[in-house]
């Protein structure tokens, strides 16, 4: 995936991560007239073995879903990220959202550390 160009619009240039259902990557936005260009994320449903079971109708209503909420809810609330797009191609779908940059979670939280609600 890296180095390919979405819709002739986000390049991709990096790999975040990966889940259940998908691959996140770093992209450029290409359409924006400023360099460097600015950043955005790119999920990509991708199903993995533990999924295949499950109907193409209902991996379509759940990601059309997926970004309805996430269309909403980053509306509504400025700190979700925002969503740019949404869309299929070649069989595969996509979303893509506002890069938000910074550390991973992973680095402040420990297994069986206990937070209080201040910290938290």
């Amino acid at each position: 995936m890296i180095g390919r160009t979405l819709r002739q619009h986000y390049k991709i240039i990096d790999k975040l991560g990966s889940g259940g259902f998908g691959e996140t990557y770093l992209a450029e936005d290409l359409d924006i007239p400023t360099n460097p260009k600015p950043k955005c994320v790119v999920k990509r449903l991708q199903p993995n073995e533990r999924n295949r079971n499950i109907p193409n109708s209902d991996i379509l209503r759940l990601f059309q879903k997926e970004g309805e909420i996430l269309y909403q809810l980053s509306q509504n609330h400025n700190h979700i990220p925002k969503l740019y797009a949404y869309f299929q191609e070649k069989q595969e779908f996509y979303l893509v959202q506002e890069f938000i940059d910074g550390h991973d979670l992973s680095q402040e939280i420990t297994s069986g550390k206990v937070w209080n609600e201040t910290s938290i």
